[in-house]
């Protein structure tokens, strides 16, 4: 779960609607950063790769030690891994190429694990990526490569949409994203510096300092707004349940 803390509630955005906008903003990259082969699995990829986070999300749970919700970043990391796990092998079932590259993504978190129950899932996976590869003959991974650095671009600028306030200035942005989205220089005009987005002030309309796209376009961006007293009465799941979704639009130019 993506949440947003205000004064007096909570914002939540799913990590599947997070992904399906990163599926979206995919679709309208400029055509020379995209490759024909295996485009449709790459875009399945990254419309599905937070597949793994449908299930805790549907039941948003109370921090106990800090009584707001749990996050993506702070979940606890033995589940965490287990709905990991779940996630790929679901897309597995549908798209076999589409699992390397979420399997690809998913280990990059713990290539540098310290504990071992990190450790042995990025293993685990680095096994399951050899066996696709050789079960679809793929002859390199120079193109997995590729398509891996569209779907975590794709993946964060996402989450610079879903974890900042629309209209936010650049000196109150969240810090991950505030100078540059990593790995993106490849996509700037200058093929030097890294891609930044940044609001326009006051606006739902982001900008950049070199466009990867071929126009301006809308996203929608599902929230759920909880105010943090209905939470105290009913509960985080049963607020969680009973609040609507509201939609927002938000342009990228």
């Amino acid at each position: 779960m993506i949440v947003r803390e205000a004064s007096d509630n909570f914002v939540f955005i799913t990590q599947h609607d997070h992904a399906y906008i990163a599926g979206e903003l995919f679709t309208h990259f400029k055509k020379e950063f995209v490759t024909i082969e295996h485009y449709e699995s790459l875009k399945f990829a990254i419309h599905q790769h937070d597949r793994a986070w449908m299930i805790p999300d549907a039941n948003p749970l109370l921090n106990d030690s800090n009584k707001k919700p749990f996050t993506f970043i702070d979940y606890p990391e033995r589940l965490k891994l287990h709905f990991y796990k779940l996630g790929i092998d679901q897309i597995d079932l549908a798209n076999s190429y589409a699992a390397i590259l979420c399997s690809m993504h998913y280990a990059s978190f713990y290539a540098n694990a310290q504990h071992e129950f990190g450790k042995q899932f990025f293993e685990r996976e680095k096994l399951r990526q050899k066996h696709l590869i050789n079960k679809l003959k793929i002859p390199h991974d120079r193109l997995l490569t590729y398509q891996l650095k569209i779907l975590q671009f794709c993946d964060d600028l996402s989450l610079y949409i879903c974890l900042n306030k629309p209209g936010v200035s650049k000196e109150e942005e969240v810090r991950l994203f505030k100078k540059g989205f990593p790995k993106t220089e490849f996509f700037h005009i200058n093929g030097k510096t890294k891609i930044i987005a940044f609001y326009q002030k006051d606006h739902n309309i982001i900008k950049f300092n070199s466009s990867p796209f071929e126009g301006p376009f809308d996203i929608k961006l599902p929230i759920k707004r909880i105010s943090k007293k209905l939470i105290k009465d009913i509960g985080l799941a049963d607020a969680f349940e009973s609040e609507p979704v509201t939609n927002y639009t938000i342009k990228l130019i």
